[in-house]
Parts: C-alpha cells; structure tokens; sequence
C-alpha cells in the first residue's frame, strides 16, 4: 500500500509526519523520500547514534528497478530506523535527484514492495514529475499548518490535487488534510479546517482531515531511532501520529468511487 505526503508553499513537517505516521503504523513500513527537490533525511537521521551511510539512496532504488536487478529494490535499499520502519533517504542536492526524469520505475516499485510506503512527495503541483505517483497512492496526505494564510492554501492546493489527480486514475482522489498543531489548540484548528472545506468542491473528495502535534523533542527521539511501542509511544507526538494512523487504515479499508465527480474534473 501506498500513502503519499506532500505540502505546499511554507509547509512544516511532511518529512516528519512521514517518519511519525509510518512508525505508528500496524506492520513493516518504508518512508521514501521521493521529493523532486531533494531531500534531508540523510543528514536528519542517526539511529543509534549513527549517521546513515551515503548509499543506497532513492536514486539507487530507480536503478535497480529499471534494471529489475532485485524483486523488491525498497526494501533491499532501505535503512533501519526502528524495528518496524526502515526509511529510503532522497539525494542531498537538487542536482542529483534531476538526474531521474523518469520516475516511473520508482512508482512501479513502490507498487511492488511488501511493506506499507509512506511517500514523501515534497510540494506537489501539476507540473511535478511524482505527480503520478500520487495518483497511484491510496491516500494523498496533504499536510499544513493551521494559520489562517496556510489554510486558504490549503484549501486552493486541495482543489487543485483533487482535478489533478482525477485525470489520472479511473477513481476518486482522496485527500486527508494533515495539520501540524499544538495539542492544546488541535481540536479546534481540525473543526475550523472542516468548517473551511465544508462548502467546496473539494469536500466529496475529502477521506478525512486530522493533526500531529508539534513536538520537536519527540521528532528528535524518533530521528535517533527510538522505538515508537516505548517510551516514544506515550508523547504528544505519536499518540497524535497513532490516531491519525487509525483514521487513515480506516480510509484505505474502505473502496472508493468509480470516478470523480465531472464537475470537479472540468473545473480550470
């Protein structure tokens, strides 16, 4: 299965709901960093202490499955977190991670993998090259922070994917706001989100909307490879990543529509 996560202009923390929702999850998981603009979790993550190593990295994943060298190139190019997440970290630099062009491969196998794939898909838009790849996801996590200015992007940035997306797949879209806020605050910054998209044309698309609380300390725990069924398991941070993790199995157990709805699909 495959979970995509992506932000939009000044959006917080797709890396780290990536890395919180997939070690909250029942199972094996792989966070794939697949941003077009690179990415850092080869300089954020040290698992026991440990920097990772500089390979493999997601563009050893794309050369693997274009030779279909390995069966399942996620998992044989995968780094240990934790003992339930492993984590495939994007090229540092811009430059290296253009040198793809095609994803295609990559999307084929994050198909093929055994695990359940969270995608960090960095901003996506129309013109991105993973776009694709969202549209193959189960879910596409659209995560922001719940100022007022965030929110309005969001909502524009939700009815984009939502017509974007439809044109790719032969079913509906569904979108899952994420919003990373303070616990105490969460409560009501979900109900004003809900309240926002209620009457869009985006709202029959919505799977759900949720939150992860801002908490650096246990990001910095999680990032050193701490398991998240210990002590981890108990902070704001992932009892808020379990529950959304709870919403989001039950999205993904549920089918999903034939097609999008045409007024939708013929919007500009």
């Amino acid at each position: 299965m495959l979970v995509a996560l992506c932000g939009d202009k000044g959006a917080p923390g797709v890396t780290t709901a990536a890395l919180a929702l997939a070690s909250a999850w029942p199972g094996p998981t792989v966070v794939v960093e697949a941003s077009p603009s690179g990415g850092d979790l080869a300089i954020r993550l040290h698992p026991n202490g440990s920097v990772l190593p500089e390979t493999p990295t997601v563009l050893s994943v794309v050369t693997a499955s274009r030779s279909r060298s390995v069966d399942d190139p996620v998992a044989t190019h995968a780094h240990a977190l934790n003992s339930t997440t492993a984590v495939v970290p994007g090229a540092v630099l811009v430059e290296q991670i253009a040198n793809i062009g095609d994803w295609s491969p990559l999307t084929e196998a994050l198909g093929r993998t055994q695990a359940t794939v969270f995608a960090d898909l960095g901003h996506l838009h129309a013109a991105s090259p993973v776009l694709s790849m969202a549209a193959r996801a189960e879910v596409v996590v659209v995560v922001s922070r719940p100022d007022l200015p965030s929110v309005v992007r969001m909502r524009e940035r939700l009815t984009r994917l939502a017509i974007d997306l439809a044109r790719l797949r032969s079913t509906s879209p569904r979108l899952f706001p994420l919003l990373i806020s303070l616990r105490r605050h969460a409560a009501g910054d979900v109900a004003d989100l809900r309240a926002v998209l209620a009457d869009t044309a985006v709202k029959p698309f919505l799977a759900d909307v949720g939150f992860l609380a801002h908490d650096p300390a246990a990001v910095r725990r999680l990032e050193a490879g701490d398991e998240p069924t210990g002590r981890l398991s108990r902070t704001d941070l992932m009892r808020s990543a379990a529950a959304v993790a709870n919403q989001l199995e039950r999205v993904t157990a549920s089918p999903t529509e034939a097609a999008a709805a045409p007024a939708l699909r013929g919007r500009p």
